[in-house]
């Protein structure tokens, strides 16, 4: 784990609604058409979750699978834009090999801030994977999950 301070954002995103890590390629298909037709493919790719796994029904969770873009960016239809703040953040960079590696590391993260005396959970932001790269072929998301804190 490591504490960064990371630069804010702005997202073209499409929203999807349901259990984390499911429904996404669909998402990823209408945001990638769309960021193909603006020629905006150049992005970092962004799943931002909004909701408490712990207090909010699965079904009832929303994820943004997003793509950086310019401020001055139009969407229309599905994607929208929205900006994603910056700040201090916990992080933990992994190779993502395994879908059900996810929550595993999403859950080691979180174990290592509430063990820290130094950081507070900023319940005001919202977490995300930021995607550096990502090798289709073998499966392979090189992965930094980021958690707000104070």
């Amino acid at each position: 784990m490591q504490k960064e301070n990371l630069s804010g954002h702005w997202l073209a995103y499409v929203e999807v609604k349901g259990p984390y890590g499911e429904n996404y390629d669909p998402a990823l298909g209408t945001l990638f058409g769309w960021a193909a037709q603006q020629g905006l493919q150049g992005g970092q790719c962004i799943f931002v979750y909004l909701d408490d796994v712990e207090s909010t029904p699965p079904q009832e969770c929303r994820t943004r699978v997003g793509l950086t873009v310019p401020e001055s960016t139009q969407v229309e239809g599905a994607v929208a834009l929205t900006h994603l703040p910056g700040g201090e953040y916990a992080t933990l960079r992994k190779q993502v090999t395994d879908k059900a590696q996810y929550g595993m590391y999403w859950q080691q993260l979180h174990q290592e801030i509430a063990a820290d005396n130094q950081m507070q959970f900023d319940c005001e932001r919202p977490c995300f994977e930021l995607y550096h790269s990502v090798d289709q072929d073998n499966d392979i998301c090189d992965t930094s999950f980021c958690i707000p804190v104070k």
